[in-house]
């Protein structure tokens, strides 16, 4: 019997969840400090309430990962001169270096899944996937 689309979506989410895991694992992340430097990009930096909603979480929330994020020295914060209300946040060059290493085994991770599959799949695939992004 075929499997609703849901399943489907959960099954891939676990494996995915999965591999997520052991990338923290290997480089010794929680989930959190792991969502936290995938939220921030190499070379740019965004206000803290950014972070805190790319992250889809409350403010206060962020804020605790951000904290945690600034003592293990991945990211700084500094106030903005015209608002010293809000801050800019971005990655130290240790940050960097860590979310380097990140990308670095995700990549691996895709070559695994794109291994079994000619260029047609996965571009089919990956569009497939942004549609369905999108469409939740």
């Amino acid at each position: 019997m075929s499997r609703c689309l849901f399943e489907l979506i959960l099954a891939i989410k676990r494996k995915c969840l999965c591999n997520e895991e052991q990338i923290e694992v290997d480089l010794g992340l929680s989930a959190a400090e792991f969502h936290g430097l995938m939220a921030l990009d190499n070379g740019q930096g965004m206000l803290g309430g950014q972070f805190a909603e790319r992250m889809g979480l409350s403010p206060s929330r962020g804020s605790r990962v951000l904290n945690k994020l600034v003592t293990d020295g991945l990211v700084q914060v500094e106030s903005r001169a015209t608002d010293r209300r809000s801050i800019l946040v971005s990655l130290t060059p240790k940050g960097a270096r860590m979310k380097d290493r990140i990308t670095e085994q995700m990549r691996d991770c895709e070559q695994r899944i794109c291994g079994r599959l000619d260029s047609t799949h996965v571009d089919r695939v990956k569009g497939v996937l942004e549609w369905l992004e999108a469409a939740l």
